[in-house]
């Protein structure tokens, strides 16, 4: 809070100084006040995910996971193949 504090006084004393203007007053210290507010509050709970969700988001996992396993391999021995035909790195 001490932060916010003395950075909201040194832009009241520009304001009053003639720095800056009205207009540069009040969105400099509507930023300062959202950046102390963002930096210092406890993080939003993400609400829990349904099981729906949960769900769909297993077969996602579980179809990625069957394409590495189950087809990388044949086209990996796809690959060994043409490789062998063509004769070498040619």
């Amino acid at each position: 809070m001490g932060d916010l504090y003395q950075n909201l006084t040194e832009l009241r004393r520009c304001f009053d100084g003639g720095l800056i203007s009205d207009s540069e007053y009040q969105s400099l210290r509507t930023l300062a006040m959202n950046s102390w507010t963002s930096a210092n509050l406890p993080p939003q709970r993400q609400p829990e995910r349904s099981f729906w969700e949960k769900l769909y988001d297993m077969a996602v996992y579980l179809k990625d996971e069957f394409m590495e396993n189950i087809i990388k391999p044949i086209i990996e021995r796809f690959n060994r193949l043409l490789v062998t035909f063509r004769g070498g790195d040619n």
